[in-house]
């Protein structure tokens, strides 16, 4: 059923190339009289805050800093000099300016990064077409990912409480090489709440914030506490969620509320010697009755998309991570061998059940819990040859899995395994090694990566046999199965002067099947069945962009093309199990997606500041059609030509700002098979546009207080993010208070 792959470049992915390159002329530089050609990267200054004009953009809203940034290189470096699409999100982003509802939110408005959302506590980013374990999430790069992940959208990520995020780093593209298994369409690496500053004597700051929307009926408040003695610093943090049910643009979303949700979180950090840190982390979140509406005979239709039959479908989670890390840092890497370095040990726990009641007095509890425990250890070296950076990390699953079934109140029969298989285990390996080189006006990384993966688990529910008795003969099977993989990459970036850098290159990323692919046995918006014979999928991907950093200016604009190579894909087989379309896995996904992306910051005056960002993507797949034909079509919840812009207000002697922000989304109507079956989240034909305009304002007052309102959907339009599983809040205040003492 293969056939040869035809990765044609779309135009539109050309258009992106030729107009980087035209962009990067030096010519343009003429915008930034002070600029000068410097003799060698390390000229290029780090902006000083007082130096900024034109702040830096990052989803959508100038902060006013120059940035830098640790995920894309494993070790601190200027974004100007980053050969990689990186935007940094602050604490003060999520919590004031856009005082967003989840991690996930503050993601939305980036360039090529799509926020799905099934429901409150279910938003899932698509970043470059990708989604849930075709992403990778770290935790003060510790691993969130784990091998019970889902194909498809999930609530993973939000299990991630965005008000103890001290700051988390967007990389957009693979990042196998660095990170390993997962890191496809991008990695986002999250900085927990830490004490930063570390004077003698003993020192304490304390801060209490609380936000509430109108439309989402959610309350959040959150109380936090740090301080130092000498070197030793700690930070703690109490966070408390209650989600109500949605008010949109159409009228009011029946059980989309109801959500509880507890957070804690404790870090330490002892600074001894003269290069050494031990610190020492734990999260803690717990979430309550989440419901997934539209598999339930509540949910709301929008422009013709069907209801579910289900009287409730609601998910309980909870995760815990413990970690330590050892770090060494030398300062000057030119007195040492090894300039820098660290390592780490975590243990991380995600447990998750859902309830579902049926028509008939029929429910069910299934679900499953993850204990990984993870190493790592990571080094730096600078050598005559380059900067090397190399290490090595090692993650162990142990997974269980449960299903209980009752009708009026009776159990039922035993079960072989939940949602994916019992008594499962699974092993990710790596060692890798990175080179960054300085000559000239030029720097390169180049870097590969071995990777060794093992799945196994003891009790799956044979597909061959009916029925999920496990006393049938035959009907528990394992799964066992390993894999290889070598993967590479070689970026570079060209300084032509002190505001303008060309970056590209080409990186290879992987991903291993999860027990998840190898067992699942579970109905969300389609029906998976056990497929234990997968392979990894493979990618490569080519990328060119530029930057640059000027006092009125800042930009950047990247083209990008992904080469899909046995990507594992879900064909509908055209039959229906309990009314739930049925799937098909196979490494059958031969295919390309490939898109632009830009963003701008240009302050037209000292008060006044235009930004915007902007993306297009497009992708095609093969799939099987329901007769078993190989057919290529879309890549599945493509999204569509996006637009965020607006101006912002802030007078250089005020500590009061305001802003207008348009969003724009085209009609995504580009649907796989798979999408076309998915009717309850996907309007048949597709999600119609949509537009929204919004209002924020805030002030900073006695230097302690912040304060932001915003006037979210002023047009109370009733709309919905492509692939989401309920429509989106209509007009609504938001009001965010953030209070140090």
């Amino acid at each position: 059923m293969r056939r040869t792959s035809h990765h044609a470049l779309p135009r539109a992915a050309v258009g992106a190339l030729l107009l980087a390159f035209c962009l990067g002329t030096p010519a343009l530089a003429q915008d930034d009289p002070a600029a000068e050609e410097p003799s060698s990267p390390e000229e290029i200054p780090v902006l000083a805050p007082a130096e900024v004009v034109a702040p830096r953009l990052l989803g959508g809203v100038a902060t006013g800093e120059s940035e830098t940034a640790v995920t894309p290189t494993r070790g601190r470096l200027e974004m100007l000099r980053v050969p990689h699409t990186v935007t940094v999100v602050t604490n003060e982003e999520v919590r004031i300016r856009r005082a967003a509802r989840s991690l996930s939110g503050a993601l939305q408005g980036l360039p090529g990064v799509l926020v799905q959302k099934t429901g409150p506590l279910q938003h899932s980013p698509f970043i470059r077409g990708f989604t849930a374990y075709n992403n990778l999430m770290l935790i003060d790069g510790i691993r969130l990912n784990n091998s019970a992940f889902r194909s498809g959208p999930n609530q993973y990520w939000a299990t991630v409480d965005s008000l103890s995020v001290e700051r988390f780093e967007v990389l957009r593209g693979p990042y196998s090489v660095l990170y390993g298994s997962d890191a496809i369409g991008g990695t986002v690496n999250v900085i927990p709440f830490q004490r930063t500053s570390f004077e003698p004597g003993r020192h304490t700051d304390h801060n209490v914030y609380t936000r509430y929307s109108t439309a989402e009926d959610t309350w959040f408040a959150r109380v936090q506490t740090e301080g130092n003695q000498d070197g030793f610093g700690w930070a703690a943090g109490l966070t408390r969620k209650t989600y109500g049910n949605i008010e949109s643009g159409g009228g009011k979303l029946p059980n989309t509320g109801g959500i509880d949700e507890w957070d804690a979180d404790v870090r330490f950090d002892n600074k001894f010697g003269r290069y050494w840190t031990l610190s020492a982390g734990w999260q803690h979140v717990r979430q309550y009755n989440a419901p997934r509406t539209e598999r339930t005979v509540f949910a709301v239709p929008f422009a013709g998309s069907s209801v579910g039959s289900e009287l409730a479908r609601d998910y309980d989670q909870e995760r815990d991570l413990v970690y330590a890390k050892l770090a060494f840092d030398a300062g000057n890497p030119c007195c040492t061998p090894i300039s820098r370095g660290h390592v780490a040990v975590s243990y991380h726990r995600q447990a998750e059940e859902r309830y579902r009641l049926r028509t008939g007095d029929r429910e069910d509890f299934q679900g499953f819990t993850v204990d990984q425990f993870g190493v790592q250890a990571q080094l730096t070296s600078p050598t005559r040859w380059g900067t090397f950076t190399y290490g090595a990390e090692y993650y162990h699953d142990e997974v269980d899995s449960f299903r209980r079934n009752f009708t009026g109140g009776v159990p039922g029969g035993p079960v072989i395994q939940g949602p994916l298989g019992d008594d499962g285990s699974y092993d990710l390996f790596g060692v890798y090694v990175q080179d960054h080189i300085t000559f000239g006006c030029w720097e390169v990384m180049g870097g590969v990566r071995f990777t060794y993966a093992a799945a196994e688990a003891k009790r799956v529910d044979n597909p061959a046999v009916a029925g999920s008795d496990p006393t049938t003969p035959g009907n528990i099977i394992a799964v066992e199965n390993d894999w290889t993989n070598v993967s590479g990459k070689l970026r570079a970036i060209y300084h032509m002067n002190r505001r303008w850098s060309v970056y590209g290159g080409v990186s290879q990323a992987f991903r291993t099947p999860t027990l998840h692919d190898l067992t699942s046995l579970e109905s969300t918006s389609v029906v998976e069945t056990p497929a234990p014979d997968l392979e990894p999928e493979k990618y490569v991907s080519f990328e060119l962009g530029v930057k640059t950093e000027q006092q009125r200016l800042r930009a950047g604009l990247a083209g990008w093309y992904t080469i899909l190579d046995d990507t594992i894909i879900r064909s509908p087989t055209g039959n229906l199990i309990g009314g739930v379309p049925e799937v098909r896995k196979d490494n059958i996904g031969d295919g390309w997606v490939a898109g632009i992306d830009f963003d701008f910051s240009w302050r037209a005056s000292l008060d006044w500041t235009w930004f915007g960002t902007l993306s297009y993507m497009d992708g095609e797949v093969d799939q099987l059609d329901t007769a078993g034909t190989l057919v290529r079509r879309p890549v599945s919840r493509v999204k569509p030509l996006a637009l965020w812009t607006g101006v912002r207000y802030a007078p250089v002697c005020s500590c009061f700002w305001a802003q207008a922000d348009v969003e724009y989304s085209a009609r995504a109507d580009k649907l796989s098979l798979r999408d076309e079956t998915d009717t309850r989240r996907i309007p048949p034909g597709g999600t119609p546009s949509w537009t929204t305009l919004n209002l924020r304002a805030g002030a900073r007052l006695f230097e302690r207080v912040s304060v932001s309102l915003a006037l979210e959907n002023l047009l109370d339009e009733n709309y919905r993010i492509h692939g989401s599983g309920q429509n989106e809040p209509g007009r609504s205040l938001v009001f965010a208070l953030d209070l140090d003492f």
